[in-house]
C-alpha cells in the first residue's frame, strides 16, 4: 500500500501534461458558463460541457492507465480510445446520478411525511428510512469504480459494475484507506475554491491547477491500487 501511494504521487512529465488537459478544460468551462450564466441557453451549454467533461475525462484517463500498464504514451491514441470508451462511462455516470436523484426524493418524501409529526414517529421513521437506505447505498458505492474498471479492462459497462463491486467488497479496508487519505486533500482544495471563487482571479487560477493535479494523482493512485490487487 506505501508504495502504491509513493508511486501514485509521484507524477512525470506525461501525467504534468494530462493535468494541464484537464486545466484547460476547467478554466474553459468555467470561464464559458460564468459568461453565460444569465443566459437562455445555459441549459445546452451546460450539457455540452457535461459530454465535454465526459470525453476529457475517459481520454486522460485512459492516458494514465496507457502509462501503467503499457509503459507508453501516445496522445492522439488516448482520444481516439476516449471516443471508444466515452458511452460505457456516461452510461454509469447517468445510471448513478438516476441512483442519487432516487435516494434524494425518497428522503424529502420521508421529510414531508413527518414534518407535523410526534417525536417518536420521527424517530421510528427516520430509523426505517436509515435501514432501508443502507443496503443499496452500499450496494451504490461498490460500484464507484466501474469508470476506471471500464477503463483499465476496456469492458462493457454491466461487467464494470460486476468486477468493481466485486473488486472493492474483496479489498474494503484497504480501498477505504485510500479514500482516508485522498478525502482530507480534496476537502481542501474544495474549500479554498468556495473561499476564493471569483475574488482573486490568479490564486482561482492557482486552485484549479491544483484540483487538475489531485485529480490526476487520485486515479492514478486507484489504478495502481486495481492493477496490483486486481483478481481474474
Amino acid at each position: 500500500m506505501r508504495q502504491i501511494i509513493k508511486e501514485g504521487f509521484s507524477l512525470k512529465g506525461k501525467e504534468f501534461l494530462l493535468s494541464v488537459i484537464v486545466f484547460f478544460y476547467l478554466i474553459l468551462s468555467f470561464s464559458v458558463l460564468s459568461f453565460y450564466n444569465s443566459s437562455n441557453y445555459l441549459p445546452y451549454i451546460q450539457l455540452f460541457f457535461l459530454l465535454l467533461e465526459n470525453y476529457i475525462t475517459v481520454s486522460v484517463y485512459y492516458g494514465i492507465r496507457q502509462s501503467l500498464w503499457e509503459g507508453i504514451f501516445d496522445i492522439s491514441a488516448i482520444f481516439i480510445k476516449g471516443r471508444q470508451l466515452f458511452f460505457r462511462a456516461l452510461g454509469y455516470k447517468l445510471l448513478a446520478g438516476a441512483f442519487i436523484i432516487l435516494v434524494f426524493a425518497f428522503c424529502l418524501s420521508m421529510v414531508e411525511l413527518v414534518k407535523d409529526s410526534s417525536l417518536i414517529t420521527v424517530g421510528f421513521i427516520t430509523g426505517f428510512t436509515i435501514l432501508w437506505l443502507v443496503f443499496p447505498v452500499y450496494l451504490f458505492l461498490l460500484t464507484v469504480l466501474t469508470p476506471l474498471v471500464i477503463i483499465a479492462d476496456d469492458v462493457p459497462l454491466f461487467k464494470g459494475v460486476r468486477i468493481s463491486m466485486g473488486f472493492i467488497r474483496g479489498h474494503l479496508a484497504d480501498t477505504g484507506k485510500l479514500i482516508l487519505l485522498l478525502l482530507p486533500l480534496w476537502a481542501f482544495v474544495i474549500y479554498l475554491l468556495k473561499l476564493y471563487n471569483e475574488k482573486v482571479p490568479f490564486l482561482q487560477i492557482f486552485i484549479f491547477y491544483l484540483v487538475s493535479l489531485l485529480e490526476i494523482i487520485t486515479v492514478k493512485v486507484f489504478l495502481l491500487f486495481y492493477r496490483d490487487r486486481e483478481v481474474r
